[in-house]
């Protein structure tokens, strides 16, 4: 059982620490032990680590420097002392056999600094001794924080790579994560504030936070380069995903962003799903029911989404208010599937939208009717994916978008569009500038083809309808 005293004190502390940005250099720290590690087992100098063949136990709060290779062993801390715990990766290199390669029994809190310009690695067994906790290669019962310029490369035989039962906190280093089960998981919640992070669930999840509790569950992204391939979900917040920052690619899984309350603020993502790329779900809710809790809302940022069923799929209400939206829904798949499937209420209030699919908008609710401008045409025939698609209202080209899949419905929002008004489309001209998803700078209708003349926008008869 870990030490909850004194957690008020370790979260000022901690807190002061993000507003100062990355953790402090390891020379920063007193250390109160060096650990070299040997092999099959491990000198130390200084206090409060004791060594029984491969099996090295931390015993009090301190700073422990962690350099060399244990071939078939593990680093514990296991201390009744408040306070916190850093330990120092300096070129250190862990391999079980038996079971985790860095464990964490009881602490208040843990710090694992990767020391600069050192690379580090942790490897556990494919079979625990103990088939309960731990069950990942670094595993906390503690709050756990990773920070530092080094590197760490971390290989989850078990089940699991990086886990904390309570709060995770990513700061800063090159983090690289391969796991049969979840890559990276923070019960409570798992927060990333930077490094370069790449994580590889081959079973699992990619990064997840699934504390079922109110106030927890929750995943909180500020910041760093982040990749994340995952057989399941690529992110899992159980309760809360929310983006604020960051540049975060998930080129492959099953639903990538995935939580019951998203909100995304700001960032780059780029996310693709062989099911729904963007998905708010209530647990327990029939899927064709509307819930009341669940809801995505994008105010910032930038959001690129290939959903092979789905872009968005809220149980929920799906707001655009800010930010630059692309998303692909299924290619082949009609009916109640699309780029934007919303079983609440669909908003749009601001930023720029394009989707684009079979269905652009499979909407359960009514359709908008208020706030920003929005077409949706239809099309009589389904075009091919390279195809430019322009917007234009009289000679002015609105929209010049060339898509990455195949469709026959394209939704269209932004300041530009006046619901109400009509708007003619063209297929083909050409397209120039800066592409954000397949939406250019400019484009032109020399040569294009005018496929749907008057337009009118704010209305909507494509999809599944309403009901």
């Amino acid at each position: 059982m870990n030490i909850r005293a004194h957690r008020t004190v370790t979260a000022v502390t901690l807190a002061a620490a993000l507003v100062a940005g990355t953790l402090a250099a390891p020379a920063a720290a007193a250390t109160t032990a060096t650990i070299t590690l040997t092999g099959s087992s491990a000198t130390v100098s200084g206090s409060n680590v004791t060594v029984s063949g491969s099996a090295v136990t931390i015993t009090a709060p301190g700073a422990y420097q962690v350099s060399g290779t244990l071939t078939s062993g593990y680093l514990k801390v296991d201390t009744a002392t408040t306070g916190t715990v850093e330990i120092i990766l300096s070129g250190a290199s862990i391999t079980s056999s038996t079971t985790s390669s860095l464990q964490v029994a009881n602490a208040s809190a843990v710090t694992i600094t990767l020391a600069s310009g050192t690379s580090n690695s942790l490897t556990d067994a494919s079979t625990y001794a103990n088939a309960d906790e731990p069950d990942s290669t670094l595993f906390s019962t503690a709050d756990l924080t990773i920070g530092g310029t080094g590197s760490l490369t971390v290989r989850g035989n078990h089940q699991d790579g990086i886990v904390s039962k309570d709060d995770l906190i990513i700061q800063s280093g090159t983090i690289t994560v391969t796991a049969v089960d979840d890559a990276i998981r923070g019960k409570d919640s798992l927060t990333i504030n930077g490094g370069t992070i790449t994580a590889t669930s081959t079973g699992g999840d990619g990064l997840k936070s699934n504390e079922t509790e109110a106030g927890k569950g929750i995943i909180t992204i500020t910041g760093g380069t982040i990749s994340v391939s995952a057989a399941d979900d690529g992110i899992h917040g159980e309760n809360t995903l929310n983006i604020s920052g960051g540049t975060i690619t998930v080129p492959k899984s099953y639903e990538a962003l995935e939580a019951m309350q998203m909100t995304i603020s700001g960032g780059t993502t780029t996310a693709v799903a062989t099911d729904d790329a963007v998905n708010a779900v209530e647990e327990g809710l029939n899927e064709f029911a509307t819930s009341s809790k669940a809801f995505v809302k994008i105010t910032g940022g930038t959001l690129l989404v290939d959903g092979g069923t789905d872009g968005f799929d809220s149980n929920g209400a799906l707001t655009f208010a800010g930010g630059t939206v692309v998303a692909a829904g299924s290619a082949t798949r009609g009916g109640g599937e699309g780029a934007i499937d919303a079983n609440g209420a669909l908003t749009f209030t601001g930023g720029v939208v394009v989707g684009a699919g079979v269905t652009s908008m499979a909407v359960f609710s009514t359709v908008p009717n208020t706030g920003q401008g929005w077409v949706a045409p239809r099309f009589s025939t389904t075009y091919a994916s390279g195809t430019i698609v322009h917007v234009v209202s009289g000679s002015t080209v609105l929209l010049s978008f060339k898509a990455t899949k195949s469709f026959k419905e394209v939704v269209y929002s932004s300041s530009k569009i006046t619901n109400g008004q009509t708007y003619d489309v063209y297929t083909g001209g050409s397209v120039s500038g800066t592409s954000t998803g397949g939406i250019y700078a400019s484009g032109s209708i020399s040569g294009a083809t005018k496929v749907l003349t008057g337009v009118t926008a704010g209305q909507y008869s494509g999809g599944m309808g309403w009901m």
